[in-house]
């Protein structure tokens, strides 16, 4: 799910873990973001953050999972069409 809010847009993905590279993989109707880090110790989700400011060229913020593998991430004052992964 990519939805556009008034401060910017929402990404929901299922994390997966302990991957060989970054990137998303579109699943039927799942939104899969693997990244590199463990679970542990917040380094994927530190990951997750760094990446996708590069990935955007904008301020990246989880807003909900930060525990769980499945996360809503907001890409601020981004538009919709902006967001190419």
């Amino acid at each position: 799910m990519i939805k556009q809010i008034q401060n910017g847009v929402l990404i929901k993905v299922r994390v997966k873990t302990n991957s060989k590279s970054f990137g998303f993989v579109d699943k039927k109707d799942q939104l899969i973001l693997e990244v590199k880090s463990p679970p542990k110790e917040g380094k994927a989700n530190t990951e997750i953050v760094k990446e996708l400011r590069k990935m955007f060229g904008k301020d990246v913020e989880i807003v909900k999972g930060l525990k769980g593998k499945d996360k809503i991430i907001l890409v601020k004052n981004a538009k919709i069409e902006e967001i190419k992964y």
